[in-house]
């Protein structure tokens, strides 16, 4: 399986990206209830995430999306490709 080496931890912080994206760090913890810097800075260095520019909220606060590498790790040819999200 392509994420294989994805923690549960990693699949879970890739899917709130993969389905809210441009999304904060405040944002994924808020829905995740934990903290999301290290799984993020996994996701960053495997190319699966990058960063998307600022929010214009307060402290504008990075963004993350995923990457065509997400996408073709994946299988997906568009983010209209993701399955459907249950939540």
């Amino acid at each position: 399986a392509p994420d294989a080496q994805l923690s549960p931890a990693a699949r879970e912080t890739l899917a709130v990206v993969a389905y809210r994206q441009p999304v904060t760090r405040a944002d994924i913890e808020a829905i995740r209830g934990v903290g999301a810097a290290g799984v993020l800075e996994q996701l960053l260095e495997r190319g699966l995430v990058r960063q998307a520019g600022r929010d214009d909220s307060l402290g504008r606060p990075q963004l993350y999306e995923t990457t065509k590498k997400f996408l073709q790790v994946f299988g997906l040819k568009s983010l209209r490709d993701l399955p459907p999200c249950e939540g």
